[in-house]
Formats: structure tokens, C-alpha cells, sequence
């Protein structure tokens, strides 16, 4: 049960029981007081009201890359751990370049060979033995034979293609990853983005700049308020939803890539509002209404809601502000039915009212 709701209950049950005690004093007064049936009141409001929904997301870099072996060789060396920062080009894993299925020998070899036959045939150009054209000839076969090493040695590490954090590390050394195997993920996370599944009916109220607070659904002290970044145009044929992103500033890195959040997002925002408690409201098949207290006998008025937050709704037609609506007792009650109000502290702390 809502702890509110526990606390009007034994309000009422107070009340109730006061009035049997008081009914013993047998006085004509104290009769007439008794047959006031006792219900819990609460003030209508004006009040700034905004209108948010809550959802469930993933969070990624707002520029992420993952790493790939491109050679079936054993991991040599990981040059950072999990949590590290990284610049762009900088090695992040290495594999072993002497190992059986790494080019990395035979291209040096060949790489030398060239170089020592390009020496070769510099000297013999300066004497006037060769050519410039043999030279040129033998050059070219050095630089091809030289890029062919250098780009086997590239495949043998793996740099960072971004600046950022390294966020996971997949690669063990001693270990021998399949050509294609993930090994590593770097991410840029100074600033956060957090992906939303939400259906297509949902995603239209949604625009570019709507603020959004972000929750961990394990850490209870970390709030974070981004926006709405970026809304999809077109549902994911499989899951019928619409992807929506948002950005989230995260200069102490508390947002990392993969972590479940709660993400609120603010649609609307209403000032000055009439407001009342949700329990208020009663269901009668006409539609929806209150019971108004006024001079200790209640009217039914028949009311139309607007945006809800919480506990709270708008009163979009049907109170002006300043009524006292019943917010418990309501099953006791019908037009014209005397009664015996208390105010409900929750509702004076809405007001302002302490």
C-alpha cells in the first residue's frame, strides 16, 4: 500500500473512532457532529506540472570502435587496461610477429633483400655502371617491398583508431583470437549517448532538445541531465520500434558503454496549473469527477484531466483553484452528504503550506 495512503487510513480511522467516543456524551450537538461522515481533504492547487515518461536505455560512446584481429596469431602484449585513456594511433594490443601464421618475418626479410639491392644499385648509379631508369626500377621494387612490411606489421598491431577511453577489453595474452574475433573497444565518453527503444506511437511526441534526466538503475546518486539528440524516421522492422538518442555530458566518465539506465524524459512542461491529488478523482459512468466540500456538504462536479506526473494531475475543466476535493472516504459519500473534513498534510506541503 502507498505509505500515503496508510497515513489517510489512520486519519479515518481516528476520526471514527473519536466520533463513537464523543457520541457517548449523549448531547444533541455532539449526535449531530456524529452523523458527519469523517473524510480527508486536500486543497486544489495551482502548480507548475510537467509531463515526462520514464524508459529504459543502453549507453554507448558518442564515438565508439571496436577493435578486430586480422591475423590468427597469439596475443603478445596489451598495452592498456580497461578504464585507460588512449590516443588516436596509439598500440593498443600486439601480436606475436615471429609466430607461424604471422607475415611479419618474411616481409622483413624481403624488405632487407630489397634494401640492400636498391644500396646496390644507388652506388653503381653514382659510378655510372646503371642506368637511372635500372635504378629507378630496383627503387620502386624497395618501396613496394618495404610498404609490404610495414603493412604486415600493422596487422600485427592494433592502434587506436579514436581518442577515448578503453571501455572493455576482450584479448588475453597467450591467447590465439580467430581472424574477425572482437578483442577491444575504445570509446569517446566525455560525452554520453544513451539509445531508446520506444514504440512508434511514443516517438511522436519526442523533439530534438527535450531535457532528460538519466538514472543508474544500481548507483542511486548518480543523476544526469542530458537531451533529446536525435529521433529515427523509420521503425527496426523486427522489434517495431523507434531508436531515440540522447546526449548526456559525462566529464567524470560515471557513464560507460554497455550500462542499463533509467532515462525521464520531459515532453511538456505547464505552468500554473490546477492541480489535484490523483485519489481525488472518482469513476462514474458519466465520466470522471470529485467530491467538493463546501460548508461541510459535498457536490459531485464532473471534471476533465489534462498531463499527469506522479501522484498529481492536472484538472483541465471543472475546479478553478482554492476548492477542497476528498481524497478519502469517497465510498461513504454521495450529493449532499454531511461531512467532516480534515486537511491532509501532504496536500498543505503541495501548497507550500508547512
Amino acid at each position: 500500500m502507498n505509505p500515503n495512503r496508510r497515513t489517510h487510513s489512520a486519519t479515518l480511522i481516528v476520526l471514527l473512532l473519536g466520533g463513537l467516543m464523543s457520541g457517548c456524551g449523549g448531547d444533541q450537538a455532539a449526535t449531530t457532529a456524529d452523523e458527519r461522515v469523517p473524510v480527508l481533504v486536500a486543497r486544489v492547487a495551482r502548480t507548475d506540472m510537467q509531463r515526462v515518461r520514464a524508459y529504459s536505455g543502453t549507453v554507448e560512446g558518442i564515438r565508439q570502435a571496436t577493435l578486430y584481429a586480422r591475423i590468427p596469431e597469439i596475443v603478445s602484449r596489451v598495452h592498456a587496461e580497461e578504464g585507460a585513456r588512449i590516443r588516436s594511433g596509439q598500440p593498443l594490443i600486439s601480436f606475436d610477429e615471429a609466430g607461424p601464421n604471422s607475415a611479419v618475418p618474411q616481409a622483413r626479410a624481403v624488405a632487407e633483400d630489397a634494401k640492400r639491392n636498391y644500396d646496390k644499385y644507388e652506388r653503381l648509379f653514382t659510378q655510372g655502371a646503371v642506368s637511372e631508369r635500372e635504378r629507378d626500377a630496383v627503387r620502386t621494387a624497395y618501396e613496394v617491398a618495404q610498404a609490404d612490411y610495414d603493412a604486415a606489421r600493422d596487422r600485427a598491431t592494433l592502434n587506436a583508431p579514436i581518442s577515448g577511453v578503453v571501455t572493455d577489453i576482450y584479448a588475453k595474452v597467450g591467447r590465439q583470437p580467430g581472424v574477425g574475433e572482437a578483442l577491444a573497444l575504445v570509446a569517446a565518453i566525455d560525452t554520453a549517448r544513451v539509445v531508446l527503444d520506444v514504440s512508434v506511437y511514443e516517438s511522436r511526441e519526442f523533439q530534438r532538445g527535450q531535457v532528460a534526466t538519466v538514472r543508474s538503475e544500481l548507483d542511486t546518486t548518480m543523476v544526469l541531465t542530458g537531451w533529446v539528440d536525435q529521433v529515427s524516421t523509420s521503425a527496426d522492422p523486427e522489434s517495431r520500434t523507434v531508436r531515440v538518442e540522447l546526449l548526456v555530458p559525462n566529464p567524470e566518465h560515471r557513464l560507460v558503454p554497455g550500462m542499463f539506465v533509467r532515462a525521464e524524459i520531459t515532453l511538456e512542461t505547464r505552468a500554473q496549473v490546477v492541480s489535484i491529488p490523483r485519489d481525488a478523482l472518482v469513476y462514474r459512468e458519466s465520466g470522471l469527477a470529485v467530491f467538493v466540500v463546501r460548508d461541510s456538504i459535498v457536490e459531485l462536479l464532473p471534471v476533465t484531466i489534462g498531463i499527469e506526473s506522479g501522484a498529481i494531475v492536472e484538472v483541465a475543466s471543472g475546479l478553478s483553484g482554492g476548492e477542497e476535493v476528498v481524497i478519502l472516504g469517497q465510498h461513504n459519500l454521495q450529493r449532499g452528504t454531511l461531512v467532516r473534513p480534515v486537511a491532509d498534510s501532504t496536500s498543505r506541503q503541495r501548497e507550500g503550506v508547512s
